[in-house]
């Protein structure tokens, strides 16, 4: 029996920490799984940013679970894909072979057009806010995104745009 598996990469958490709405993944999908290459991103030895609290605190909640990247021999074709981006496609790709559902949840360009190429479904952080809004988890969508966007998270204004234009905001 098929399961559904839901992964994030770096970029989406760092975006939903930046805005503190990392429980709107929760609330769409229960459970969701980083790879320990995204967790050594997020959360590194040497450094902190201003959002490594939350993701530390979020992280002890358990509702996001820190997996081993599976062993093989797949390598990105496009260099751009960094090693988080990279561990979180192969993660997809090899649960997908092994019969279960999955969904990335991805920003980078390079990332997605890499993840597309392997056939992995996927949504970015403005789509889990879009989703979220539809679901009933928040009022409006615009004010995080317009959140997002100030706190220097690139999204594309076409992409915002189009999330806003789905919703009817």
């Amino acid at each position: 029996m098929s399961r559904r598996v839901v992964i994030a990469d770096a970029g989406p958490l760092i975006a939903l920490a930046r805005i503190d709405s990392l429980a709107l993944l929760r609330g769409l999908f229960g459970n969701v799984c980083i790879t320990t290459t995204v967790r050594d991103e997020i959360l590194p030895e040497a450094a902190t940013f201003p959002d490594t609290s939350m993701l530390k605190g979020t992280l002890a909640e358990g509702w996001i679970e820190v997996v081993e990247v599976p062993q093989s021999a797949w390598t990105p074709l496009n260099a751009g894909v960094d090693p988080g981006e990279a561990s979180s496609i192969q993660t997809a790709c090899h649960w997908r072979d092994m019969g279960d559902v999955v969904l990335l949840v991805m920003d980078d360009r390079a990332g997605r057009l890499e993840a597309r190429r392997c056939g992995i479904d996927l949504v970015g952080t403005a789509a889990v806010i879009g989703l979220a809004r539809a679901e009933g988890l928040i009022a409006a969508a615009r004010p995080l995104l317009e959140r997002l966007e100030r706190s220097g998270y690139y999204l594309g204004r076409s992409v915002i745009a189009a999330v806003l234009a789905e919703l009817g905001e």
